[in-house]
């Protein structure tokens, strides 16, 4: 997409803002100059929204082998989703020898530029909440279970679970809303671009190993209660 000089941009910006007046001579006449500025400097509207589109950035705070586990993921989309912006999973260049995992990368917001840094502090806050959370009910439930053969591996998948419950508990309080038509396709334009700039993931998260049904559905329920509790 061709560069547009700001100071067009804002004046075309301020003429579309006086077009809104209650005086019809005057917002008229305000349409006019904006639609003049916009074809004598090859505007579109599409280039007017991109203006307003921003990105905002916020740590991952379970990046492992490349993805971040499936909790955090399906919060980040969460958060995104009620804040009427589109994720993306940037991840950090691999300097290390070749076959071995980055485990750092950003989570990253992109919608209307204010929009986008209160997607990104809400998630930061919520994460931080979940994984305390998470980590204080696995200390509670496996006290010693860790240490054994195994042990590890089914507390870190269980307390993933309840993670999960809590993040579903989360996304029922918030509503994703439809941004109108010109923002969704600016915002789309935006994350296409952005995403040809650099390495991107595939996926946005990685699933839990354990195959026990009822110990996950058990422990996802106690996710859910938990959150009550902390939105009530």
């Amino acid at each position: 997409m061709q560069n547009v000089d700001p100071k067009i941009l804002g004046k075309i910006k301020k003429c579309l803002a006086l077009s809104q007046s209650d005086n019809p001579h005057e917002a008229a006449a305000a349409m006019r100059q904006a639609r003049s500025l916009m074809a004598a400097h090859g505007v579109t509207a599409e280039h007017i929204t991109m203006a307003e589109i921003g990105e905002a950035r916020t740590k991952s705070r379970t990046m492992a082998r490349d993805k971040p586990a499936l909790w955090e993921g399906a919060l980040a989309s969460t958060v995104a989703a009620a804040f009427g912006c589109k994720l993306m999973l940037l991840r950090s260049m691999d300097t290390r020898p070749k076959g071995s995992p980055i485990n750092e990368g950003d989570f990253m917001f992109v919608g209307i530029a204010a929009q986008a840094e209160i997607a990104a502090y809400t998630f930061e806050v919520l994460a931080r909440k979940c994984k305390k959370t998470r980590s204080t009910w696995i200390a509670g439930k496996f006290e010693g279970i860790p240490k054994a053969h195994g042990g590890k591996r089914l507390a870190t998948s269980l307390g993933d679970e309840f993670a999960l419950g809590w993040v579903q508990q989360i996304a029922g309080l918030v509503h994703a809303f439809s941004q109108p038509h010109e923002v969704e396709n600016a915002i789309t334009r935006y994350v296409d671009e952005r995403a040809n700039q650099g390495p991107e993931g595939e996926s946005l998260t990685r699933h839990p190993k354990t195959r026990d049904a009822r110990l996950r559905d058990l422990a996802r329920s106690q996710g859910i209660r938990e959150c009550q509790d902390f939105c009530v």
